[in-house]
């Protein structure tokens, strides 16, 4: 039988607390990379630019990024869909006259305005470069596609925007206060999934997930076996076909030993 095996970033992979993947994650994923008949693929929030700057990304031939706006397989984009430019355009005006901290990421870079402290601690936080974003941004917006912006939105604005953009999908980031992913409403890590799937020429797959945040509930429709993990959000809990232990308590091996994906030694 043919595994796909799905894998949220943050919080699932990395623990974002130290910045690291915890040593029963690597040893878990090496056991899986030696097995030719299991497929490994990242489905991530983040940029695919952010996604490259962590030293595991290697070890997975498929990376679905930004929310399911772009897959890439080996280097390759197989698809993509960066955001409506004229959308875009009037979004980030508006931060531009509110003086609201934020970050777009483009295929190969994600920038920010590096003197705003919530740019800096989301930088920090996520382990993630940023270059500087240019002064009089809205005169290059026509040069670059935008596949996921981040921003620190307050609670009492977040519904008016929501209303103003209902093609963007506004998710809030569980471990940063008031800060929102922003991408393609019609975009999501199940829909990325649902376009592989259909791709995939290989017959009797049986396909797993493991995630922790809002943005891993539709990619949790689309397999056959879902694993939340025990520091992930309580709405994904109730979804899930098995809940393993947290980040830190070797979530992820002791999922894949329960079914009988690895074995010890």
């Amino acid at each position: 039988m043919n595994k796909t095996i799905f894998f949220d970033v943050d919080n699932t992979l990395v623990c974002r607390s130290e910045n690291k993947i915890c040593d029963s994650t690597w040893d878990a994923i090496n056991k899986l990379n030696k097995d030719n008949k299991t497929e490994l693929v990242i489905a991530t929030g983040r940029s695919l630019a952010m996604v490259k700057q962590e030293n595991f990304h290697q070890m997975f031939k498929t990376i679905i990024s930004a929310n399911g706006s772009l897959i890439t397989r080996q280097d390759e984009i197989i698809y993509k869909q960066p955001m409506d430019r004229r959308l875009i355009e009037q979004l980030i005006r508006y931060f531009e006259e509110k003086n609201i901290p934020y970050c777009i990421h483009l295929l190969t870079e994600s920038k920010g305005k590096l003197g705003q402290d919530w740019v800096h601690h989301f930088s920090k936080k996520y382990n993630m470069r940023i270059k500087p974003l240019e002064e009089n941004i809205l005169d290059y917006l026509d040069e670059y596609e935008i596949f996921q912006l981040n921003a620190h939105i307050k609670n009492e604005e977040i519904d008016q925007l929501k209303q103003s953009y209902p093609l963007f999908s506004f998710v809030k980031l569980i471990d940063i206060e008031e800060g929102y992913d922003i991408f393609n409403k019609n975009c999501s890590k199940g829909s990325a999934i649902k376009f592989l799937k259909e791709k995939n020429i290989t017959k009797d797959v049986t396909y797993y997930a493991f995630g922790d945040g809002f943005n891993d509930l539709e990619m949790f429709d689309e397999v056959d076996y879902s694993i939340a993990m025990g520091n992930g959000c309580d709405q994904l809990k109730k979804c899930a076909t098995y809940i393993t232990d947290s980040i830190n308590q070797n979530g992820i091996y002791n999922a894949l030993k329960k079914l009988n994906l690895i074995k010890e030694g």
